[in-house]
């Protein structure tokens, strides 16, 4: 009872403070003839001034603007000045965070909406790139903000290819429209390709740097929130080496055994005995041994978050990549990291809400109810973090998978959807998500929704839920193509086309009946 009355707030929040939501967006995001405006970025230099606060060669800067000068619709402006990490601050989250907000608001100033910046090792010769965009500054995105892409060899090959994948994803993120958003999903595709085909041959690109998987890893995340998600599995693949090498580092150490005493034959020579067989450790084992949370930095986290955001898409895509087990546990040892050190309110709702998703995921493969339950408790408690007004998208997914939780639960019992519960929560989500610069997420919202009243409808025969069930199909088709997702347009169709189907059938029942002089079996108001 507990959890219903938790939505029915949820529902009576959505309704007065309707006013204040972004716009629903419904009308097409481009009209034939609008022009693109080119994507202005900024470069910051890599190399910090002399004690005088004289600007000293930028190779990196430099080599960084020729290499990126080749991607089209784009255009680049140097910002002049260094921008490191304030050390001073206590809490490194809140440093990253105001480093990034510093950056960010000088390209602004410059019309610029993304900004690369960093520090250069002149020891090593290696580089430390940051990427400052709005959308890593979104709610959606806290917990990849601290992500640094690092290169032992800053003009490489592949260090150029994985900085073409962060600014080509900024041009998808900045992208309106169907078209636009086609065109530079098929760009970012085209630059994962060219590396998908190694990492599957066991290429980790150590010699040049993690940044080329990190970055990788970036890519893919931004195609699986537009329904492309074939390339998860190899994001997660070469990914994980850096995920387990944290982890083995910041285990607790195993407990010092004594040795046994080797056993000795009758005249005391040496007894042949069978070689151990190392083993594996898990990952979800190790996430189990991290007992210091401290060691978990702001870059640290930001992986481990990628990392887990892999999963749980690969798990939504039923690509089975890896354990249900491995997300849920990285997703608990990152919330206790943001509750017991000092966490922000958003960065806690994020990786709860993530928590939840990965529970609800892995409760509908193994059928277990109570996991299913757990996840909705944790989606409770995430939008009791949210303040819906300041954090509108944020609040809308969480409703979202609070809403598919519920659902999930009807479907291992067996039993009927509670669509007097779950339809508002559909429609709350629905009313925060702007579907112009959500269309992705508009459309799982509208297309879940229409499942259920199309489950509903059918269960009851009723014409009147069916036919909003087929309109709302038809919004999730044309959301879906908005955001260039092929394969859930597709599915939005089908589903509209069954429930054309059911409408055809019950309006003939209704004519036989008619005719006949029986009954209504089908409720048409």
């Amino acid at each position: 009872m507990a959890g219903f009355w938790s939505m029915v707030g949820l529902v009576f929040k959505s309704i007065f403070t309707t006013g204040e939501m972004v716009e629903d967006g419904s009308a097409p995001a481009d009209m034939p003839g609008d022009r693109v405006e080119p994507c202005l970025y900024a470069i910051a230099h890599f190399v910090p001034e002399d004690p005088s606060g004289t600007p000293l060669p930028d190779q990196a800067g430099d080599w960084l603007k020729r290499t990126l000068s080749d991607i089209p619709d784009t255009a680049s402006l140097m910002l002049g000045r260094h921008v490191a990490i304030n050390t001073d601050i206590a809490d490194a989250f809140q440093a990253v965070r105001e480093a990034h907000a510093g950056v960010l608001n000088l390209a602004r100033r410059q019309d610029a909406t993304a900004v690369f910046w960093g520090q250069t090792n002149p020891d090593t010769g290696g580089l430390d790139v940051h990427f400052s965009n709005d959308l890593l500054a979104s709610p959606l995105y806290e917990l990849l903000l601290p992500l640094v892409h690092s290169f032992r060899q800053p003009q490489h090959k592949d260090t150029a290819a994985a900085l073409h994948i962060l600014l080509t994803c900024e041009l998808l993120a900045r992208a309106r429209g169907h078209d636009q958003r086609a065109l530079q999903v098929a760009r970012l595709t085209s630059h994962l390709a060219d590396l998908q085909e190694r990492i599957n041959n066991g290429e980790s690109f150590d010699d040049v740097g993690q940044g080329v998987a990190t970055a990788y890893a970036f890519g893919a995340v931004m195609l699986a929130e537009t329904g492309e998600r074939s390339y998860c599995v190899s994001a997660i693949r070469v990914i994980e080496p850096i995920v387990r090498e944290f982890l083995t580092m910041a285990a607790e150490p195993p407990k010092e055994v004594k040795k046994a005493k080797q056993p000795a034959g009758l005249l005391h020579e040496r007894v042949t005995q069978q070689q151990s067989v190392e083993t594996v450790a898990k990952t979800e084992d190790m996430l189990r041994g991290i007992g210091d949370l401290s060691l978990i930095n702001p870059e640290r986290s930001a992986v481990l978050a990628l990392y887990g955001t892999l999963l749980n898409w690969s798990m939504v895509s039923n690509m089975n990549a890896r354990s249900g087990a491995t997300a849920i546990g990285l997703w608990k040892l990152l919330e206790r990291r943001f509750e017991l050190m000092a966490g922000t309110p958003v960065s806690r709702a994020i990786a709860i809400g993530k928590l939840g998703e990965a529970m609800m995921i892995h409760a509908k493969e193994t059928e277990d109810i109570e996991m299913a339950q757990t996840a909705s408790g944790h989606y409770r408690r995430a939008l009791g973090l949210v303040n819906a007004k300041a954090h509108t998208v944020l609040y809308a997914q969480i409703a979202y998978g609070l809403a598919e939780s519920v659902v999930a639960q009807s479907s291992i019992g067996s039993i009927g959807v509670p669509a007097e519960q779950v339809i508002p929560v559909f429609q709350a989500a629905l009313k925060f998500c702007s579907r112009r610069d959500h269309p992705y997420l508009w459309g799982r919202a509208m297309f879940a929704l229409g499942s259920v009243q199309f489950s509903t409808g059918a269960a009851e025969k009723d014409i009147k839920l069916i036919s909003q069930a087929r309109m709302n199909f038809s919004q999730a088709y044309e959301a879906f193509d908005e955001a260039a997702a092929r394969g859930a347009a597709r599915a939005a169709s089908g589903s509209f086309t069954r429930a054309e189907n059911m409408l055809h059938q019950l309006a003939q029942r209704q004519s036989v009946i008619d005719a006949t002089g029986g009954t209504s079996e089908a409720k048409a108001s």
